[in-house]
């Protein structure tokens, strides 16, 4: 492990809220005292951004570690903060010609980390988040007044353009989660997630009953536990190409990063270092300890699997899984007048009313925007309820498919609808899951619709300028083509 350790807080919150954490880890002899370092930063500033975060925590690290990899144990939104600093690290070494670059952090441990966001940042936004930010909030400060951070909770919204783009970065593109960097260069992560939303009594069942999204099924409280984990899956369904197919983006990342649920905690008290933390082989804190021994890929490829062990025994629940979708066309604008609709298609071709009508009370209600970039929605799905609805499916011999349907600002551009299937119950193999479900994950769809514009914006004509060459003739409005998505 590394000898210094760097603890970083979330949202709206501060250093002194991690004192116990702090202590935990020297009381333990993980780290001494003069080796742990914590750190603040304005997330309640209106103008400040990640990448505002990650430059001067850069900069920061350079003057006190010159250079030498340490630890990181970092809460909720401070797993963002600790990915843009990663991200931006990974870029300046890449420009300064370094063929393998190296992480300047060891051991990630991220603790009911916002990884894919929280439900309640939109909220934040509002004029009562902004009073409750300036008047009940010890952490903030006087220039801040009425503001909430509206950039860095725009970039906590789910599936939020930011998310989007850290996320083709280091989870799916190049990064320090990459194992071909090898065992000293890369970064290793691991995620400890809380179970429990505040519905209980007390204080925490307080906060549930004035703030109903403190007690949304499948939360913490704050964030989506799907949205946690770092297990993600990226696909590109292109419906401007002849043959629509699915591309899944290949994974460079580690193939399983550590991941458990903590049945016991919220999404506040994960960091308490209450007895639960320490009690038993598989708590959180025993657990973080072992994590920051890893010194291989290969110890930490033993360590995933030590972490699914302890998932099975902590985490009681039904299984979540969130979908990201973002459209765009085929020439790279983002589309954000769209509608996705999910249906159930019997062998006849007849859309089967039952089905369709209990998959929209069930689970398509769960679909949101994002507030400031509407090409980027969110679907959260109950996959323990998912999968007893596929068996339905299944038994029918039908089809789960969606339609979408675009819509320009241009009166003179169209999108070609597109048509996909999501489940082929009449194909399913016995005993075998959909591919699509990767529970207690993310899954992100990018979404290519065919643009299509009409001859006013532009035509050829022949030689003698006495006619066009093709006749003018509105976009076909008939599907591009039936995929197999994410099967």
């Amino acid at each position: 492990m590394a000898s210094k350790l760097l603890i970083i807080h979330g949202y709206s919150d501060g250093a002194t809220s991690f004192t116990a954490l702090r202590d935990f880890f020297v009381s333990s002899g993980a780290y001494s005292r003069d080796n742990v370092f914590l750190l603040n930063y304005d997330s309640l500033d209106d103008s400040s951004t990640f990448e505002d975060f990650a430059d001067k925590l850069d900069e920061d690290y350079s003057k006190l570690f010159n250079g030498e990899r340490i630890d990181v144990a970092c809460h909720s939104t401070g797993a963002l903060v600790s990915r843009a600093w990663l991200r931006l690290h990974y870029e300046r070494q890449k420009a300064a010609g370094v063929k393998t670059p190296a992480s300047p952090v060891e051991h990630l441990l991220m603790f009911a980390p916002a990884n894919f966001g929280s439900d309640l940042a939109r909220l934040g936004q509002s004029f009562l988040g902004k009073f409750r930010s300036t008047f009940f909030n010890s952490n903030h400060q006087g220039e801040d007044f009425m503001e909430s951070g509206r950039i860095i909770l725009q970039g906590l919204e789910p599936a939020s353009p930011f998310q989007w783009s850290l996320s083709a970065d280091d989870l799916h593109g190049e990064g320090f989660f990459n194992v071909a960097l090898g065992d000293n260069k890369v970064c290793y992560p691991f995620v400890f997630a809380g179970g429990s939303g505040y519905g209980g009594s007390g204080y925490g069942g307080l906060q549930g009953r004035l703030i109903p999204a403190r007690k949304k099924p499948g939360t913490d409280g704050t964030v989506r536990i799907c949205g946690t984990s770092l297990n993600t899956r990226k696909c590109v369904v292109d419906f401007s190409q002849p043959v629509v197919r699915p591309h899944w983006v290949p994974e460079q990342k580690f193939p399983v990063i550590p991941f458990t649920i903590f049945g016991e905690f919220t999404h506040g008290s994960i960091i308490g270092v209450e007895k639960a933390f320490t009690a038993g082989a598989n708590a959180a804190g025993n657990l973080a300890l072992e994590a920051i021994q890893a010194k291989t890929i290969a110890d930490y490829a033993a360590l995933a699997t030590r972490f699914d062990a302890a998932h099975k025994q902590k985490h009681t629940g039904d299984d979540y899984q969130q979908f990201f979708f973002k459209v765009r066309d085929d020439v790279g604008f983002g589309v954000t007048d769209f509608f996705i609709d999910f249906y159930v298609m019997l062998p006849s071709g007849k859309t089967d009313s039952k089905l369709t009508a209990e998959f929209d009370k069930e689970f398509e209600s769960e679909f949101t925007k994002h507030s400031a970039d509407p090409s980027c929605r969110v679907l959260l799905l109950n996959v323990t309820n998912l999968r007893k609805y596929l068996q339905k499916v299944k038994q029918a011999k039908a089809r789960l498919v969606f339609d979408i349907a675009a819509k320009s600002p241009n009166p003179q551009v169209k999108f070609l609808p597109g048509y996909a299937v999501a489940y082929d119950g009449a194909a399913a193999a016995d005993g075998k899951e959909p591919t699509f479900l990767y529970p207690n994950t993310t899954t992100l769809v990018e979404i290519v619709l065919n643009r299509v514009e009409t001859d006013k914006v532009l035509h050829l004509l022949t030689h003698d300028l006495d006619k066009p060459i093709f006749p003018p003739a509105l976009p076909s409005t008939t599907p591009t083509g039936r995929a197999s998505l994410l099967e």
